[in-house]
This record gives structure tokens, sequence and C-alpha cells, in this order.
């Protein structure tokens, strides 16, 4: 695997897809007396997708304790999320009966799949990562549908369904941050920090357009507890391949020990103050821009 690629990072998605699953499969279970087969798909597919969703979505914000971010990404990765399980089960069973078996369960994992990703960059305010879960939740999808189908024939099926669906969330958030680490272009990584939730080694893809620095909590990178850093401190701007960074607010920004009044263009490995926080700037050359 690339050595910009983050491992932990991937067992995080991974846990937490793997989290909503089990949620999901908790909630779902009881509906699946429902008589309509097309009914019982539907509400069968949307809860998965609201937990798979919601967790996905939410994560990244919640472990930083960013709840108005968190309570977005609950948002949209639920309803997406919803949305799309609801129409991948029913696209599942119309495929299941005219292919059968295995092809209709991967036909319907993915179309949730898309959506849980969709979901995600939709949380983040980002073409890039809509683009980049949209991938990875195809993926894991279509491979939770492979093992859904395997694991439901095999086990017992209350059994077999619990741990199918915790699998599928694990696969489709696994691929998700997998598709993210490949694409992402250009990130900062925490060197080290004052602040509480920005810790050693954490990465910051920089995926939007402009991402905001500061220890306001709409901030996309928070440096909470810090009060030598403003609400909105500094800016990031992604323009065609390069990223420029800028002081806002008053805020004092140092890069490579020189201090920046104007907007500074970034090249690979410079090192960013911002308060008591010191940022290595990375990035991945010769990839299309996101």
């Amino acid at each position: 695997m690339a050595s910009n690629v983050s491992r932990e990072k991937l067992l995080f998605y991974a846990a937490a897809g793997g989290l909503g699953g089990l949620a999901a499969w908790g909630s779902a279970e009881p509906f699946l007396g429902i008589r309509s087969v097309y009914g019982r798909d539907a509400v069968f597919g949307a809860l998965i997708g609201v937990f798979i969703g919601a967790f996905l979505a939410s994560i990244e914000a919640l472990s930083v304790s960013q709840m108005r971010l968190a309570l977005r990404g609950i948002r949209s990765g639920g309803v997406i999320g919803a949305l799309g399980g609801a129409a991948g089960l029913l696209v599942g069973e119309l495929a299941f009966d005219v292919l059968r078996g295995l092809s209709g369960r991967i036909l319907g994992w993915s179309v949730l799949g898309i959506a849980v990703g969709l979901g995600v960059g939709w949380a983040a305010g980002s073409a890039a990562r809509r683009r980049n879960g949209a991938i990875g939740g195809l993926v894991g999808g279509a491979l939770g549908g492979f093992f859904y189908q395997a694991l439901t024939t095999t086990f017992p099926q209350a059994f077999g369904r619990a741990i199918a669906i915790v699998v599928l969330g694990a696969l489709i958030g696994f691929f998700i941050g997998l598709v993210g680490e490949l694409l992402k272009r250009g990130w900062l990584m925490v060197v080290r920090s004052q602040s509480r939730n920005a810790r050693e080694g954490r990465e910051y893809p920089l995926a939007k357009p402009v991402t905001v620095i500061g220890r306001s909590e709409e901030c996309d990178i928070g440096l909470f507890g810090d009060q030598s850093v403003m609400g909105h401190h500094a800016i990031v701007r992604r323009e065609g391949r390069n990223f420029y960074i800028t002081p806002t607010g008053g805020g004092r920004l140092i890069v490579n020990r020189q201090q920046v009044s104007g907007r500074q263009l970034l090249h690979n490995g410079d090192r960013i103050e911002v308060g008591g926080t010191l940022f290595l700037y990375r990035e991945r050359a010769q990839t299309a821009p996101q």
C-alpha cells in the first residue's frame, strides 16, 4: 500500500462503518416480518443506509468534538443513505428476480454504497469527496454484497445477517477511506500542537476549494483550546494544482519560520505554524487535481 496512505484512517473508517452496520442490524431486524417483499426491502435498506451513512458522515467531526459539523454529517449521511438504501434493496430485489442470487445482492448493495459515499462527501461540502465517496462506496458495496450472500447462506438467518451487515458497513467505510487517501492531492499533517484535538500525526486532507483553519467549531481544521488561535485564523485555497495559504482575522501565520502577511504558495515539505500548532504540508505530485 502507498506510503502516504494513512492506515489509521482506513481502520477508523472501517470501524465506523462496522459499528454503523451493527446498529443498522439491531434496528432493522424487527421489520423483517413485513409481509410485502418490496415494502420490507425498502424499510430494511433505508434503516441500513441511515445508520451506516450517518456513522461514516459524522465520525471525523465527532472524533474532534465538532458537534455542529457532526450533526450536519448525521443529517446528510442519514438522509442520503436512507434513500440509497431503500432504492438499492428495491433494485436488488428486482435484479434478484431476474438474475437470481449473487448478482442481485451485489447490484443492490452497490447502490447503497454509492449513496453512503455521496452522503459522506456531501457532509464535507466537497465535490472531490463526493466523487471519492461514491467510488469507494461502489467498490465496498459490491464486495459487501458478495459477502452478504455468502454469509447469509452459510450461517443461521439472524446471525448471518448480523455478521453480513457489519462486514458490509466495514467494507464500505474502508473503501471510502481508501479511495479518499489514494486520490488526495494535498494535506496538512500535525507535527506538534497545543490544541486539545489536533494530535501529533493527524492528517487533514485539503479536499475543498477553500479550507478554513481556526478555533471556531465551524472551521474545517479546528484547533480548539489554543487561545493563540483566532476563530478564523487562516485559509488554504486550491487553485488548479497549487495550494495557497493566507492569514485571516489578524491571525499570526508562519511558514518556514517566516511570518506571512499575504497569500503564500505552498510547496511540499513546508512547515506551517498556526498558534501552537505546527503542520507539515504534503502533496502528491503529478496527480489530477481534486
